[in-house]
Protein backbone atom coordinates (compact mmCIF):
# COMPACT_ATOMS: atom_id res chain seq x y z
CA UNK A 1 0.00 0.00 0.00
CA UNK A 2 1.85 3.27 -0.92
CA UNK A 3 1.97 6.47 -0.19
CA UNK A 4 -1.83 7.27 -2.33
CA UNK A 5 -3.50 5.31 0.41
CA UNK A 6 -2.24 7.70 2.97
CA UNK A 7 -5.77 8.50 3.85
CA UNK A 8 -8.01 8.48 6.84
CA UNK A 9 -9.40 4.95 7.92
CA UNK A 10 -12.83 5.17 9.60
CA UNK A 11 -15.44 2.83 10.44
CA UNK A 12 -19.20 3.27 10.54
CA UNK A 13 -21.39 0.04 12.34
CA UNK A 14 -24.70 0.33 13.01
CA UNK A 15 -26.55 1.02 16.55
CA UNK A 16 -25.27 -1.98 18.07
CA UNK A 17 -21.90 0.45 18.54
CA UNK A 18 -24.45 1.97 21.49
CA UNK A 19 -23.89 -1.26 23.27
CA UNK A 20 -21.16 -1.26 25.75
CA UNK A 21 -18.54 -3.71 24.23
CA UNK A 22 -20.88 -5.70 22.13
CA UNK A 23 -19.80 -9.34 20.68
CA UNK A 24 -18.09 -9.49 17.54
CA UNK A 25 -21.41 -11.74 16.26
CA UNK A 26 -23.88 -8.42 16.64
CA UNK A 27 -21.51 -6.46 14.45
CA UNK A 28 -22.69 -6.64 10.77
CA UNK A 29 -19.15 -6.71 8.83
CA UNK A 30 -20.58 -5.11 5.68
CA UNK A 31 -21.30 -1.66 7.97
CA UNK A 32 -17.22 -1.82 8.71
CA UNK A 33 -15.59 0.40 5.66
CA UNK A 34 -12.93 2.30 4.57
CA UNK A 35 -13.67 5.55 3.68
CA UNK A 36 -11.04 7.81 1.27
CA UNK A 37 -12.38 11.27 2.16
CA UNK A 38 -13.68 11.83 5.84
CA UNK A 39 -16.08 14.40 4.73
CA UNK A 40 -18.18 11.81 3.27
CA UNK A 41 -19.69 9.01 4.55
CA UNK A 42 -20.06 6.56 1.58
CA UNK A 43 -16.66 4.29 1.80
CA UNK A 44 -15.60 1.02 0.39
CA UNK A 45 -17.60 -1.87 1.82
CA UNK A 46 -15.95 -5.30 2.01
CA UNK A 47 -16.14 -7.38 -1.25
CA UNK A 48 -15.77 -10.73 1.16
CA UNK A 49 -16.75 -10.58 4.99
CA UNK A 50 -17.43 -13.48 7.11
CA UNK A 51 -16.66 -15.10 10.90
CA UNK A 52 -14.81 -18.49 11.00
CA UNK A 53 -13.67 -20.55 13.46
CA UNK A 54 -11.12 -18.78 15.61
CA UNK A 55 -7.35 -20.10 13.79
CA UNK A 56 -5.83 -22.36 16.67
CA UNK A 57 -2.77 -20.27 17.05
CA UNK A 58 -4.57 -17.34 18.35
CA UNK A 59 -6.51 -18.92 21.33
CA UNK A 60 -9.41 -16.39 20.56
CA UNK A 61 -13.29 -16.83 21.19
CA UNK A 62 -14.17 -15.39 17.71
CA UNK A 63 -12.95 -14.40 14.59
CA UNK A 64 -13.85 -12.56 11.60
CA UNK A 65 -12.25 -11.98 8.28
CA UNK A 66 -13.07 -8.79 5.72
CA UNK A 67 -11.23 -7.94 2.77
CA UNK A 68 -11.23 -4.47 0.86
CA UNK A 69 -10.12 -3.74 -2.47
CA UNK A 70 -7.60 -1.10 -2.74
CA UNK A 71 -7.44 1.05 -5.61
CA UNK A 72 -3.53 -0.15 -6.05
CA UNK A 73 -4.33 -2.94 -6.62
CA UNK A 74 -3.76 -4.43 -2.92
CA UNK A 75 -5.80 -6.45 -0.66
CA UNK A 76 -6.30 -5.44 2.32
CA UNK A 77 -7.84 -8.22 4.95
CA UNK A 78 -8.45 -7.65 8.23
CA UNK A 79 -9.07 -10.35 10.66
CA UNK A 80 -10.55 -9.32 14.41
CA UNK A 81 -9.84 -11.51 17.09
CA UNK A 82 -11.96 -11.67 20.07
CA UNK A 83 -10.91 -13.02 23.33
CA UNK A 84 -12.94 -13.52 26.40
CA UNK A 85 -10.98 -10.52 28.29
CA UNK A 86 -8.42 -7.59 27.48
CA UNK A 87 -6.03 -9.98 29.33
CA UNK A 88 -6.16 -13.31 27.42
CA UNK A 89 -5.68 -10.70 23.76
CA UNK A 90 -2.65 -8.67 25.67
CA UNK A 91 -1.39 -12.39 26.09
CA UNK A 92 -1.61 -13.16 22.62
CA UNK A 93 1.10 -10.34 21.61
CA UNK A 94 3.07 -11.06 24.58
CA UNK A 95 3.64 -15.13 23.84
CA UNK A 96 4.07 -14.77 20.23
CA UNK A 97 6.83 -11.41 20.90
CA UNK A 98 4.43 -9.34 18.35
CA UNK A 99 5.06 -5.78 18.65
CA UNK A 100 2.33 -3.48 17.92
CA UNK A 101 2.76 -1.38 14.69
CA UNK A 102 5.50 -3.06 13.62
CA UNK A 103 5.58 -4.01 10.34
CA UNK A 104 5.93 -8.37 10.04
CA UNK A 105 7.05 -10.49 6.71
CA UNK A 106 5.10 -13.57 7.25
CA UNK A 107 5.12 -15.73 4.27
CA UNK A 108 3.63 -13.79 1.61
CA UNK A 109 1.99 -11.15 3.62
CA UNK A 110 2.95 -8.03 5.60
CA UNK A 111 1.37 -7.77 8.87
CA UNK A 112 0.58 -5.01 11.70
CA UNK A 113 -1.66 -6.30 14.96
CA UNK A 114 -3.43 -3.71 17.21
CA UNK A 115 -4.77 -4.53 20.43
CA UNK A 116 -8.04 -2.44 21.54
CA UNK A 117 -9.82 -4.15 24.74
CA UNK A 118 -10.93 -7.57 24.59
CA UNK A 119 -9.89 -7.56 20.45
CA UNK A 120 -6.59 -8.40 18.46
CA UNK A 121 -6.83 -6.72 14.91
CA UNK A 122 -4.83 -8.08 12.26
CA UNK A 123 -3.93 -6.26 8.72
CA UNK A 124 -2.51 -8.52 6.02
CA UNK A 125 -1.55 -6.80 2.51
CA UNK A 126 1.32 -6.75 0.27
CA UNK A 127 2.42 -3.53 -0.35
CA UNK A 128 5.03 -2.18 2.58
CA UNK A 129 3.37 1.13 4.94
CA UNK A 130 6.52 3.15 6.15
CA UNK A 131 6.77 3.74 9.38
CA UNK A 132 6.31 7.42 8.23
CA UNK A 133 3.37 7.23 6.54
CA UNK A 134 0.10 8.45 8.32
CA UNK A 135 -1.43 5.25 7.74
CA UNK A 136 -0.59 3.88 10.73
CA UNK A 137 -2.46 6.43 12.48
CA UNK A 138 -5.56 5.45 10.26
CA UNK A 139 -5.36 1.91 10.76
CA UNK A 140 -5.32 2.94 14.78
CA UNK A 141 -8.59 5.02 14.39
CA UNK A 142 -10.01 2.02 12.47
CA UNK A 143 -9.34 0.10 15.47
CA UNK A 144 -10.93 2.68 18.04
CA UNK A 145 -14.19 2.99 16.53
CA UNK A 146 -15.17 -0.12 17.92
CA UNK A 147 -15.97 0.15 21.05
CA UNK A 148 -14.47 -0.97 24.22
CA UNK A 149 -15.77 -2.28 27.45
CA UNK A 150 -14.23 -1.10 30.98
CA UNK A 151 -11.76 -3.42 31.62
CA UNK A 152 -10.93 -2.28 35.72
CA UNK A 153 -11.61 -6.27 36.45
CA UNK A 154 -8.32 -6.94 34.84
CA UNK A 155 -6.68 -3.87 35.39
CA UNK A 156 -6.34 -4.92 39.47
CA UNK A 157 -4.60 -8.05 37.70
CA UNK A 158 -2.08 -6.00 35.75
CA UNK A 159 -1.31 -3.54 38.83
CA UNK A 160 -0.53 -6.26 41.09
CA UNK A 161 2.40 -4.87 43.68
CA UNK A 162 3.34 -6.66 46.57
CA UNK A 163 5.53 -5.06 49.35
CA UNK A 164 9.26 -5.05 48.64
CA UNK A 165 8.84 -7.14 45.83
CA UNK A 166 8.76 -6.59 41.82
CA UNK A 167 6.19 -7.92 39.60
CA UNK A 168 8.06 -8.89 36.13
CA UNK A 169 6.27 -6.38 33.49
CA UNK A 170 4.52 -8.82 31.31
CA UNK A 171 2.50 -11.94 32.56
CA UNK A 172 2.30 -15.21 30.58
CA UNK A 173 -0.74 -17.71 30.27
CA UNK A 174 -0.64 -21.24 31.33
CA UNK A 175 -2.99 -23.39 29.39
CA UNK A 176 -3.94 -27.51 29.31
CA UNK A 177 -1.61 -28.22 32.40
CA UNK A 178 -1.15 -26.44 35.54
CA UNK A 179 1.21 -27.22 38.57
CA UNK A 180 2.22 -30.54 36.52
CA UNK A 181 -1.42 -31.37 36.25
CA UNK A 182 -4.00 -30.99 33.52
CA UNK A 183 -6.60 -28.27 34.15
CA UNK A 184 -9.42 -27.35 32.17
CA UNK A 185 -9.01 -23.70 33.09
CA UNK A 186 -6.20 -21.39 31.99
CA UNK A 187 -4.08 -19.76 34.58
CA UNK A 188 -2.73 -15.94 34.39
CA UNK A 189 0.83 -15.90 35.92
CA UNK A 190 2.76 -12.92 36.64
CA UNK A 191 6.05 -13.10 38.27
CA UNK A 192 7.77 -11.42 41.64
CA UNK A 193 11.06 -11.33 43.46
CA UNK A 194 12.59 -9.16 46.15
CA UNK A 195 16.28 -9.73 47.46
CA UNK A 196 16.15 -13.07 48.65
CA UNK A 197 12.64 -14.76 47.36
CA UNK A 198 11.20 -14.96 43.90
CA UNK A 199 7.73 -16.27 43.55
CA UNK A 200 4.54 -16.60 41.06
CA UNK A 201 1.31 -15.36 41.54
CA UNK A 202 -1.78 -17.15 39.30
CA UNK A 203 -5.16 -16.66 38.88
CA UNK A 204 -7.67 -18.09 36.62
CA UNK A 205 -8.58 -16.02 33.80
CA UNK A 206 -12.28 -16.98 34.30
CA UNK A 207 -14.95 -18.16 36.98
CA UNK A 208 -14.00 -22.08 37.26
CA UNK A 209 -17.08 -24.17 38.21
CA UNK A 210 -17.18 -26.51 41.30
CA UNK A 211 -17.01 -29.49 39.18
CA UNK A 212 -13.67 -28.67 37.11
CA UNK A 213 -12.16 -27.15 40.28
CA UNK A 214 -12.81 -30.60 42.53
CA UNK A 215 -11.45 -32.67 39.56
CA UNK A 216 -8.14 -30.63 39.35
CA UNK A 217 -7.87 -30.67 42.63
CA UNK A 218 -7.72 -34.13 43.54
CA UNK A 219 -5.33 -34.84 40.84
CA UNK A 220 -3.27 -32.40 42.06
CA UNK A 221 -3.53 -33.83 45.45
CA UNK A 222 -2.42 -36.99 43.92
CA UNK A 223 0.69 -35.43 42.00
CA UNK A 224 4.07 -34.94 42.99
CA UNK A 225 3.55 -31.20 43.04
CA UNK A 226 0.50 -31.78 45.45
CA UNK A 227 0.57 -30.06 49.06
CA UNK A 228 3.81 -30.81 50.02
CA UNK A 229 4.99 -28.72 47.78
CA UNK A 230 5.72 -25.10 47.85
CA UNK A 231 2.19 -24.30 46.20
CA UNK A 232 -1.03 -22.84 47.37
CA UNK A 233 -3.72 -22.90 45.36
CA UNK A 234 -7.47 -22.35 46.19
CA UNK A 235 -10.76 -21.71 44.65
CA UNK A 236 -12.50 -18.46 45.72
CA UNK A 237 -16.06 -17.84 46.77
CA UNK A 238 -16.44 -15.70 43.55
CA UNK A 239 -15.29 -19.00 41.16
CA UNK A 240 -11.76 -17.84 40.35
CA UNK A 241 -9.10 -20.43 41.49
CA UNK A 242 -5.54 -18.47 42.59
CA UNK A 243 -2.53 -19.92 43.31
CA UNK A 244 1.31 -18.84 44.80
CA UNK A 245 4.18 -20.73 44.59
CA UNK A 246 7.71 -20.71 43.93
CA UNK A 247 11.10 -19.91 46.56
CA UNK A 248 8.82 -18.65 49.38
CA UNK A 249 9.33 -20.01 53.17
CA UNK A 250 6.13 -21.26 54.50
CA UNK A 251 5.23 -18.39 56.60
CA UNK A 252 6.18 -15.59 53.49
CA UNK A 253 4.16 -17.78 51.40
CA UNK A 254 0.63 -17.68 53.68
CA UNK A 255 1.31 -13.70 53.70
CA UNK A 256 1.27 -13.45 49.96
CA UNK A 257 -1.63 -15.90 49.09
CA UNK A 258 -3.58 -13.90 51.67
CA UNK A 259 -2.57 -10.45 50.04
CA UNK A 260 -3.29 -12.12 46.27
CA UNK A 261 -6.43 -13.62 47.61
CA UNK A 262 -7.48 -10.36 48.97
CA UNK A 263 -6.67 -8.66 45.75
CA UNK A 264 -8.76 -11.53 43.37
CA UNK A 265 -12.10 -10.93 45.49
Amino acid sequence: MRNIFGIAIVTAFFAACSVEDPSLTEFDLQKIRFIKDTSIVIGITPFKSYFIEPESHTHASKQADLFYAMSNGDTMKVSVCEYENSTLAEAFLYNHSIIEKDELLLGNDRKRFFRWGRRIFIFSYQFSISKNSSILDSLLSFVRRFPVADTTTDAAFHSFSLKNSRPDRDFSVQRDYFLGVEAPFNMLVRRYRDSYFSWSCARSARTVSEKDWENYKTKWQNNVYGPDSAALINRLPNGIVVAVYGDLDKERMQIVFKEFKALVK
